[in-house]
């Protein structure tokens, strides 16, 4: 059989209540088709056996609709893009802790986290397992992100905004700690925008940012050019404007200036290179 009758012979057969027999089905078909959403939904949504969530302990249902899903999906090296998936968001929490650790705080303690630029949720499903309970909020410019992950994992969330200067918007209660990435965004959007986003956290809170630093610079060939900032317009999504979404690398030199030129300066600001994916630069800056 192929994959659209393994499918149609799992319905079936949970329908009539053969869990093993449709887990079979539903295994088969995504070893035909690992990055197949529709087998992969149904083993989560009924909580077969070799459903991915059991394992990770998560939600493990996956939008249809899911750029970085896509993107694994579409990556010559992914073999199993669901579980790589998955791993990664895993991975994103692990280096978050980290990270936290090294600044003497606790992620498990933290009272309000902001979640900017969430999608659909690679990071959120692992997120919101180890925040308190009601603590995290979310936001994303994707229609129907913010509403897919209210509706998932029964948290918070803004809708979607029109821009990255418009993510100053605040949740009920203002975040202790606030993740952003702006390894996406042009110059165009520069200085308002880092002005709102270290404004979001509460005073004494911590924005945590990613950027395509110098490491990531090197490893595409890139020579950055004096300035320290180099953008190119390339979107992974169809709903995203490119020359608004794209690939931005810059040097700290050039993130310095940046910060260096807001309004209110920042209590602390701290630089740990490549920390994420081994890759991108993470910033934290703390609010006076």
């Amino acid at each position: 059989m192929d994959t659209a009758q393994l499918i149609d012979a799992a319905r079936s057969l949970l329908a009539s209540g053969q869990r093993s027999q449709a887990a079979a089905c539903l295994q088969a078909a995504l070893k035909l088709a690992p990055g197949n959403l529709v087998a992969h939904n149904l083993l989560e949504e009924h909580d077969l056996e070799g459903a991915l969530g059991r394992a990770f302990g998560i939600e493990g249902r996956i939008h249809p609709q899911d750029d970085i899903f896509r993107f694994f999906a579409g990556h010559p090296s992914s073999t199993n893009p669901v579980r790589d998936y998955l791993a990664d968001g895993w991975r994103t929490l692990s280096e978050l802790r980290d990270l936290h650790e090294r600044l003497d705080r606790k992620l498990g303690a933290t009272p309000r986290f902001l979640e900017f630029a969430s999608g659909h949720g690679r990071f959120t499903r692992h997120l919101v397992k180890a925040l308190p309970a009601g603590s995290l909020c979310v936001s994303d410019i994707l229609p129907g992100s913010t509403e897919f992950l209210r509706e998932t994992f029964g948290i918070d969330g803004f809708p979607p905004v029109p821009s990255p200067n418009s993510s100053t918007r605040r949740a009920s209660t203002t975040p202790s700690s606030c993740s952003r990435c702006s390894a996406t965004y042009p110059t165009a959007c520069g200085s308002a925008g880092w002005h709102g986003c270290t404004r979001a956290p509460a005073p004494g809170g911590m924005l945590i940012i990613t950027t395509h630093g110098e490491h990531c610079a090197r490893l595409v060939g890139l020579d950055l050019p004096a300035e320290g900032y180099h953008f190119i317009a390339s979107s992974e999504s169809s709903l995203l404007d490119a020359s608004l979404y794209g690939n931005t690398f810059t040097a700290p030199s050039y993130v310095q200036a940046a910060l260096r030129q807001l309004p209110a300066q920042p209590a602390r600001v701290a630089h740990f290179p490549a920390h994420f994916w081994s890759s991108q630069d993470a910033w934290v800056i703390q609010r006076a």
